[in-house]
């Protein structure tokens, strides 16, 4: 059985504070307790507008956090990216209430998950399908939109699966419907799971070049060389990017008639130099 270590600690819910410096505050605390190299001193090196003073005096409420220093301190706190959108738009409230009246809410209609689900990764893909309207009214359907990656035996198992594990439901009319439109893990997790599912996606990726003309996919792939800091400036956009795509999919109403993948990859090319 497969072991999940728990942070000793709780890490701060950005949603469940009313006061920036207070969450500047025990963020600060939770990196602290979290990771033994981490001090403000070191992590604000590399940063322009942010220095061991301006923390000082945010945390004792005596300076307020400007908008222009919000991308550095995000990256001070280690932000994700969907706490990052949300710092921003914070701050831009309170400096200018009468243009941003209300705070935005985090997205409640997704469901953190561990890798238990991706002991098969297509336990993904048969999930993802019961969004769809029509598969819900005729499941045999899933067979046929599936058909290119897996075999109704490991279908099958995969429902058997979903159902048992809470994913999947049975409605009062018989309908199988997600429990959740969208369960994530998180892509940082060092497991084999994570990267069986994401070459399997990566498969599916490729052959649909050969099975589909252009109307029907996307693919855009840009090579560009990069320092450590434009990497990383273009590894925030990027989690940026996946953030709002994962909005997108949790929040749009369930019309779908086909099911779509969208694969975002930054990764280096050729041997890692020494």
């Amino acid at each position: 059985m497969e072991s999940i270590e728990k942070p000793l600690i709780q890490r701060p819910l950005i949603g469940e504070y009313s006061d920036p410096a207070e969450f500047v505050r025990d963020m600060i605390a939770y990196r602290k307790k979290s990771e033994r190299s981490f001090s403000v001193m070191n992590a604000t090196q590399e940063l322009r507008k942010v220095s061991p003073a301006l923390i000082s005096l945010i945390v004792a409420h005596k300076r307020k956090i400007t908008l222009d220093r919000v991308d550095e301190l995000s990256r001070l706190l280690k932000l994700v990216s969907s706490e990052r959108i949300y710092f921003k738009e914070w701050i831009s409230r309170l400096q200018h209430p009468h243009t941003i009246p209300e705070l935005p809410s985090l997205p409640k209609n997704r469901k953190e998950v561990s890798t238990h689900i991706l002991n098969d990764w297509v336990n993904v893909y048969v999930k993802d399908c019961f969004q769809i309207p029509a598969v819900q009214k005729n499941p045999t359907l899933l067979y046929e939109k599936l058909e290119t990656i897996a075999s109704p035996k490991r279908i099958d198992k995969a429902i058997e699966f979903l159902l048992r594990e809470g994913h999947l439901r049975k409605t009062i009319d018989g309908r199988i419907v997600v429990e959740v439109d969208l369960a994530v893990a998180d892509p940082q997790l060092p497991s084999q799971k994570i990267r069986d599912f994401h070459k399997a996606a990566l498969t599916i990726a490729k052959q649909a070049i050969d099975l589909f003309g252009t109307q029907e996919r996307f693919a855009n792939t840009l090579v560009i060389p990069l320092n450590e800091k434009s990497y990383q400036e273009l590894l925030e956009l990027t989690q940026e990017f996946a953030t709002r795509l994962q909005d997108f999919a949790a929040n749009r109403a369930p019309t779908g008639e086909s099911l779509y993948q969208v694969t975002v990859h930054l990764s280096p090319t050729g041997r890692k130099s020494t």
